[in-house]
């Protein structure tokens, strides 16, 4: 009777065995791909080093109002940044010229249903205006050459920034 119970326990083993590693199987293929997901997410992040148009913004409003303090005159400054749409992506383009004519077509990476376009580069969004607050805002040659500098650095016409004084 003992070597019956053993092996009864042995083919209990057995089924339990066998459970467990489907059981395995299946949280490595629900788990694996979501890393994948986030591997891809994070590649995107890594292309694309600001995650969205407001931390683009406020990096810049920094960037400027740093540069503007250092303008003999300004005094404290304050900077708002306003953008014109988001980030476009720009897709890497295959151009072939022949006898009927131009064709291009996106490039694409992967194979099968895995295809993506391949991603070129990220393009800022545009700037649409700067707003300046300074406590120098009110004497003509500082405002002017704010006014030039933001232009040169941000590489936007002068009619997009205005400067003004602060109480």
């Amino acid at each position: 009777m003992s070597e019956n119970v053993i092996k009864g326990n042995v083919k209990w083993q057995r089924i339990l065995l066998v459970t467990l590693a489907g059981i395995f199987g299946v949280a490595l293929i629900v788990f694996g791909g979501i890393s994948d997901k986030n591997a891809d997410s994070e590649t995107e992040m890594q292309s694309n080093p600001y995650a969205d148009a407001d931390a683009y913004a406020n990096e810049v409003e920094m960037r400027v109002s740093e540069l503007c303090k250092g303008v003999k005159g300004a005094g404290d400054v304050s900077v708002l940044v306003s953008l014109k749409g988001g980030y476009k992506t720009v897709y890497a383009v295959d151009a072939q010229s022949n006898s009927s004519g131009y064709k291009s077509e996106v490039v694409m990476s992967g194979s099968g249903s895995a295809q993506k376009p391949l991603i070129a580069a990220y393009e800022n969004p545009e700037i649409a205006g700067v707003g300046i607050v300074c406590s120098g805002g009110d004497d003509p040659a500082v405002r002017k050459e704010i006014i030039d500098l933001v232009s040169a650095a941000l590489n936007i016409s002068t009619n997009k920034i205005f400067v003004a004084s602060c109480e």
